[in-house]
């Protein structure tokens, strides 16, 4: 089969298309806990009903308010493991446990 430059010139649009499609949408369905190395202080527990407000270490995005419930240093690693809870606020009817939202390995501890 012979192939002029119009066709192939064609073909590579169609392949960059192709591939950039694929890198926006991995992207955007890619989900994944964010358990990164960073806090800020963000509030738990805020909704009427719940616990009581209280102020933590983590942040706060579309899934929700996660937060840093303990950080240890790991001699196998060599590392500071940071384990991260999400706030599970029940809102007016009464709040939920929290439960475990992930953990990462930081060079820094917590706090």
């Amino acid at each position: 089969m012979k192939m002029n430059l119009k066709r192939w010139g064609a073909l590579g649009t169609a392949a960059v298309s192709l591939a950039g499609a694929m890198v926006v949408t991995g992207g955007a369905t890619a989900a994944h806990a964010d358990t990164r190395c960073s806090w800020s202080w963000i509030y738990i527990n805020d909704s009427p009903g719940g616990d009581p407000k209280e102020a933590a270490r983590g942040h706060s995005h579309n899934t929700g308010n996660h937060y840093i419930s303990y950080s240890s240093w790991s001699d196998y690693y060599q590392k500071y493991a940071w384990y991260w809870e999400s706030d599970n606020d029940g809102g007016s009817d009464g709040d939920t446990y929290d439960t475990y939202y992930g953990w990462n390995l930081c060079d820094h501890p917590a706090w």
